[in-house]
């Protein structure tokens, strides 16, 4: 066949030896240092496809149209180099047409990525794209807008965190993230990270572990878990950029956090005897709030009365010194009747409640006094005093 001589000089495959004056002009691609390309900046030859095309044309012609000399070895070779380039031009043709090759189809949720031997070179939206023939470039074709979810602690284990409060958490949690669908996004996570999951999960940890170390067992078990998701996602995304690992964070879900299962039950008892606390400290309120106001009003009761009682006898002190100033303006006015009607009336509030036992002067002894007040009363008792008499 016309390529298997290609360390000879003439060079006479398609390929060619890729040499420089031992090609003859019968490498349709050309030599490493002629031209028919040109040159991309940092030197590396980009190949032209029309130049290729016309040089792979003009070999085709060139074996097509030859005689023996290359065919066969004793000179009628003609119709075999026809039918070696009509088959050649056949597997040129299916080589470039074949898909992977030189076209492929990029779906909805992928990007295309053309490595141009082995380097990157481009990222190609969705749909049907064209690339140079393999092997001079491939293409890669993640998929980057499907959420990835990586879970962190099983439901029955997770994973045991320290607090700032030097107490022991037990956290389960999952990431969810995509890749970002940036052109650099792409790259950078085709190229700068080796395992993206476990790098993920690695970061993940490791935020999370620093999150619990900076808070209170408490809020992490009950009102702070959003704040504890969401300073978690932020601390991932700052790392996964540093790293340059092409990954957005879209959320970081707690699923659990409890205390571990070997004291669950201590920390419940703490937990009920803080509910018994908050308990009592409500019926404490309740009661104070019930018995403040009635002391208020037993004392505002008392003050009132105390207030009545003092301007009561300030007020009869005060007509007690009228009377007296009265009397006295009297008495200077009239002293002997005053004193005798001082006399009468302190003698009257004397013997009204005593016993009057009348003494006879002339000798008669004891007379009877017959107090017309009581007179009523003692008819009304006498029947029972007689009646006392008889029974006894």
């Amino acid at each position: 066949m016309p390529w298997n001589n290609n360390s000879s000089g003439d060079g006479g495959g398609p390929w060619g030896s890729g040499g420089g004056s031992n090609n003859n002009g019968n490498n349709p691609w050309g030599n490493g240092s002629g031209g028919g390309g040109g040159r991309r900046p940092g030197g590396s030859q980009e190949p032209d496809l029309d130049e290729l095309v016309r040089r792979l044309q003009a070999w085709l012609r060139g074996n097509m149209g030859g005689g023996g000399g290359r065919g066969s070895k004793d000179g009628q070779g003609g119709g075999g180099g026809i039918g070696i380039g009509v088959i050649l031009a056949a597997l040129v043709f299916v080589w470039i047409l074949w898909p992977g090759s030189g076209w492929y189809i990029v779906q909805p949720n992928q990007a295309g990525v053309v490595l141009r031997f082995g380097e990157y070179d481009r990222t190609t939206s969705p749909g049907l794209q064209l690339k140079l023939p393999f092997p001079v470039e491939t293409v890669l074709l993640p998929e980057v807008t499907d959420t990835q979810t990586v879970e962190l602690g099983s439901n029955q284990q997770g994973i045991l965190m320290l607090t700032r409060d030097e107490n022991i958490v037990d956290i389960g949690f999952t990431v969810q993230w995509r890749v970002d669908t940036s052109e650099g996004g792409v790259r950078d996570f085709l190229f700068n990270v080796r395992n993206v999951e476990r790098t993920i999960r690695a970061v993940a940890e490791s935020a999370m572990r620093e999150v619990a170390g900076t808070t209170d067992l408490e809020p992490i078990i009950t009102a702070g878990r959003v704040e504890v998701s969401q300073r978690t996602r932020e601390l991932m995304q700052q790392t996964l950029n540093e790293y340059q690992a092409g990954v957005i964070i879209l959320n970081v879900n707690l699923q659990r956090a409890q205390a571990p299962g070997q004291v669950i039950d201590a920390f419940r008892d703490v937990d009920a005897a803080a509910q018994d606390a908050e308990r009592v400290r409500l019926d404490a309120t309740a009661y104070a709030n019930s018995v403040v106001p009635e002391a208020r009003g037993e004392a505002a009761r008392l003050r009132e009365n105390a207030q009545a009682y003092r301007d009561s006898v300030i007020a009869e002190a005060q007509g007690q010194a009228d009377r007296f100033v009265a009397i006295y303006n009297e008495y200077e006015a009239a002293p002997d009747v005053t004193r005798r009607r001082m006399y009468l009336e302190t003698m009257e509030s004397v013997l009204g409640r005593s016993e009057l036992i009348i003494l006879d002067q002339s000798g008669n002894g004891a007379v009877p006094y017959l107090p017309l007040d009581r007179l009523g009363q003692s008819r009304g008792a006498a029947p029972e005093t007689d009646q006392s008499r008889s029974g006894g």
